[in-house]
């Protein structure tokens, strides 16, 4: 097992908590399914996004997690195990490590002296009262899907159209989850520019296809 272990004693109230766990996982695409015997949430697919894995629980105020990461050799085959270093497909594993550690520091921001927060099941208030928390701050893949379809258009004008279409369709998975943040016009312009990447990339291929077919 090489698994990202962490333990904070939190003593925060259990629905805050909950309320900035739903909202981490939503905004990172994770899904809770029945994972080798194990209740986990599972996000990414493969070669495009790292797919990663996480569990938590939180009792008696000491909040646990652990996170990890798998190669998936084919759809739902996948390989054992891996820690948060090196690379799977195209995109560092410790930027996975980063967003963990991202929302320990949410998990730990100061809540306000007059009230505690009373979140419903749908991650809205109850009740008549409304303590305003920070939730998980997506801005920052925002940027990474930018830099990422930018390299793309870049890299398929330049040196490889393969390695184009790849780098656009990562940045359009990161700008998409950018566009819930303050950065939401960055987020959908890395959509943009991913997408025109993925379109100049898939006619050139095509195009140099032809030209080999009528060079025989």
């Amino acid at each position: 097992m090489a698994r990202y272990i962490r333990e904070i004693q939190l003593d925060r109230p259990d629905d805050f908590v909950q309320y900035i766990m739903n909202d981490f996982l939503q905004k990172h695409g994770f899904q809770l399914v029945q994972f080798k015997g194990e209740q986990v949430f599972r996000a990414g697919g493969g070669f495009i996004e790292i797919p990663k894995f996480l569990v938590w629980s939180y009792q008696n105020g000491r909040f646990h997690i652990e996170a990890w990461t798998r190669d998936m050799w084919l759809p739902g085959v996948y390989g054992k195990e891996k820690d948060m270093t090196g690379f799977t497909g195209h995109v560092p594993k410790s930027a996975y490590k980063k967003d963990i550690d991202e929302l320990t520091g949410v998990l730990c921001q100061p809540l306000p002296e007059n009230g505690q927060p009373v979140m419903g099941a749908n991650g809205q208030p109850d009740g008549g009262q409304v303590v305003y928390v920070r939730g998980t701050d997506m801005s920052r893949h925002a940027t990474m899907g930018l830099v990422l379809s930018l390299v793309g258009l870049v890299i398929g004008l330049l040196l490889n159209v393969l390695l184009g279409i790849v780098f656009g369709m990562m940045g359009i998975v990161y700008g998409n989850r950018g566009r819930a943040s303050g950065k939401k016009g960055m987020g959908i312009a890395a959509m943009v520019i991913g997408i025109v990447t993925i379109v100049i990339c898939v006619l050139a291929l095509v195009a140099n296809i032809g030209v080999g077919l009528l060079s025989l």
